[in-house]
């Protein structure tokens, strides 16, 4: 990631694949073969857009983004009622911290910044990010599941500008955000949006 080469007022980061990597332990291609799907089935399932788009936006919760990937699942498999079983390690598996991240963000707070992750996320998250022992890295979570929008519109960061204005409690100039994530298109609407953001690359 690129260093900063001067100070902001807040320092915004994306969470999954920015600060949280869902790669190691990744029980997906575990549960395909126990369930004999295709190679890429239960991510391309997850992520499809009329079942992860409410979820992000505030419209259903993970609990019920959850059901409805089973449901879609159970459709393919010949013994539905496998699938809740195998799915459970997909719904246990919330990722781990990316040490990089972490360590800037440590140094961050020990410099006495104020830190954000701003996700496309859902109701869960608050909740990953404590069981990831993350919690105490952030001054606030910033979640479009709150926001009714997400990233990359432009709204959303709004929404967000405005959280870290009132947590900060006085109105910044959207050039002191400084704001990382890893889609091409996210960094570009915060620039859009007046951020000084950058693309985040491992």
């Amino acid at each position: 990631m690129t260093k900063r080469v001067r100070e902001h007022a807040a320092y915004v980061f994306d969470l999954d694949g920015v600060v949280r990597d869902f790669a190691p332990g990744d029980q997906n291609p575990v549960i395909e073969a126990a369930l004999n799907l295709p190679p890429g089935t239960v991510a391309t399932t997850a992520f499809r857009p009329d079942l992860l788009g409410p979820t992000i936006t505030g419209q259903q919760s993970f609990d019920d983004w959850y059901s409805a990937i089973c449901l879609v699942l159970e459709s393919a498999v010949p013994e539905p009622d496998r699938v809740r079983e195998h799915m459970e390690k997909w719904r246990r598996h919330r990722g781990s911290p990316v040490d990089e991240t972490v360590e800037r963000l440590r140094a961050l707070r020990e410099e006495g910044h104020r830190t954000y992750v701003f996700t496309n996320g859902t109701d869960y998250v608050p909740e990953e990010i404590e069981m990831l022992g993350l919690t105490p890295l952030f001054d606030r979570i910033l979640n479009s599941a709150d926001f009714g929008v997400a990233k990359p519109e432009r709204a959303a960061f709004a929404a967000a500008h405005r959280v870290i204005e009132a947590d900060i409690g006085h109105p910044l100039e959207r050039g002191e955000v400084w704001f990382t994530d890893d889609r091409p298109d996210n960094v570009d609407a915060a620039r859009e949006f007046g951020w000084d953001a950058e693309l985040f690359v491992r």
